[in-house]
């Protein structure tokens, strides 16, 4: 987890992420440079990233974000035409002010309803889940990177890096029983998207704690975060005591005192796609300093 420095103002802009990018990939990796961090995390080829864009401009995968994270690879040397910003449709990146772009020039970005697109002619499966997956992650990238916005939602409890990639498949209205358990760890152990994903990167800058997954800004709070793992459960779990604790703060009940409780993570762990457990995930929490050194702090102070 990187924190913004105290100083600084909301929305974020792209020089500002880059800067929480640059130091929690390299803090990620322990190395000095975040060039060699992201060669370590993505070796080379095509990379898919995937936001989401439910809530439009009102709280979507910032394009601020986008933006930083497709600069960070081209300075590795990637081929920007080989950088993918994708989401379901054209429509949700669109209105969430992302600039469309399938030509072979410049870094990409489209949804998957784009012409010559859409999803895998073969079925994937896991458990009860039997779905088509986005052509884009099967066909058009090597790699996968998870941009989430953290919320609340009204089913799952915890909208994060499991429930994005829902976004990926032709079905998701029919995984949603039983709060999306086990529905939602069988939809990343689907083959494509448990192989091709490489790293998380949740946007906590604002958290959701309530209302979601649509947009609610009664129970939108400030915490300048991102959280930057490998591992898309360990992330979610991460993303779980944050709600819950602001949850505490504001006097609401807990997600599974609400009804809603998070089921689908222990689920995941027991297929082998990371870690539930909060007592077994290494975290590390650090806040950057007014001269951009990271300092390290506690997750909910």
């Amino acid at each position: 987890m990187i924190r913004a420095k105290s100083g600084w103002t909301y929305p974020f802009d792209k020089k500002q992420y880059r800067q929480l990018l640059e130091t929690g990939i390299r803090l990620l990796t322990e190395t000095e440079s975040v060039g060699d961090a992201l060669r370590f995390l993505i070796p080379g080829g095509k990379v898919g990233m995937k936001a989401n864009c439910l809530t439009r401009r009102l709280n979507s995968t910032p394009v601020a974000l986008g933006e930083a994270l497709t600069e960070l690879l081209t300075d590795t040397g990637r081929e920007p035409n080989n950088l993918i910003i994708w989401d379901r449709t054209n429509r949700e990146l669109e209105q969430s002010g992302y600039r469309l772009n399938a030509s072979s020039f410049g870094s990409r970005c489209l949804g998957t309803d784009t012409n010559g697109v859409g999803y895998s002619e073969e079925f994937y499966n896991s458990g009860e889940v039997n779905s088509l997956v986005s052509r884009i992650l099967t066909d058009l990238v090597d790699h996968s990177i998870n941009l989430p916005i953290l919320k609340d939602h009204s089913i799952a409890g915890l909208s994060g890096c499991l429930k994005n990639m829902y976004g990926a498949i032709h079905n998701p209205n029919k995984f949603h029983d039983n709060n999306c358990d086990p529905f939602a760890a069988h939809v990343s152990n689907l083959n494509p998207i448990r192989d091709k994903h490489r790293l998380a990167i949740m946007d906590a800058v604002r958290i959701q704690y309530q209302g979601g997954p649509g947009f609610n800004s009664e129970y939108l709070a400030p915490y300048g975060g991102l959280i930057i793992s490998s591992d898309s459960v360990a992330a979610d779990r991460i993303g779980l005591e944050l709600i819950e604790s602001l949850r505490a703060q504001r006097g609401l009940p807990s997600l599974e005192n609400a009804g809603r409780p998070v089921k689908y993570l222990k689920s995941a762990e027991g297929l082998g796609l990371g870690t539930a457990d909060m007592e077994k995930i290494d975290i590390e929490t650090y806040r950057l300093t007014d001269s951009g050194q990271p300092l390290k702090g506690g997750l909910t102070e």
